[in-house]
């Protein structure tokens, strides 16, 4: 019975410390977006490895297209990016998964220019942890037209 016991126990210990390092890898990415939407590079940088690097993959002609830019270049497009129109990526789903210090965030998203919807698709945010916190190494995003919107899906 004592084996038992100390077995549940553990293993919901190891539950609990698993739920919080998934906290901690959605805040990362959280904070990330904060960022993106305040225009901040302060903000970006306090959660992106310093080999940051961002791909997009989307159809276009019916060819499957993959863009790449630095971490650099991304981060300078979206801070001198112009107020109007309004960038919003509305976060709609996570999925985060861990291996030691290696995670990946599966991200459902909505990008929005003001008040159109321009696309969807899913992040897959790749995360080191460094110490206590985790950084974003590289998103992958996909990029569709075809899109229902979230709210509509509630």
């Amino acid at each position: 019975m004592k084996k038992l016991f100390l077995l549940f126990l553990l293993s919901n210990m190891m539950l609990n410390s698993q739920t919080n390092e998934q906290d901690k890898v959605q805040s990362a990415v959280e904070i990330f977006f904060d960022g993106f939407h305040k225009k901040d590079s302060i903000l970006i940088k306090s959660v992106v490895h310093k080999s940051f690097s961002l791909n997009s993959a989307s159809l276009r002609n019916n060819q499957s297209t993959l863009s790449n830019f630095n971490g650099d270049q991304f981060i300078k497009a979206v801070v001198t990016r112009s107020d109007d129109p309004d960038w919003k990526e509305i976060l709609t789903s996570f999925e985060i998964k861990i291996d030691g210090i290696l995670s990946n965030a599966w991200v459902g998203y909505e990008f929005w220019l003001g008040d159109k919807m321009s696309h969807c698709g899913v992040n897959s945010i790749s995360l080191i942890k460094e110490a206590d916190s985790w950084k974003i190494f590289n998103i992958s995003d996909s990029r569709r037209k075809d899109c229902k919107k979230f709210s509509d899906e509630k």
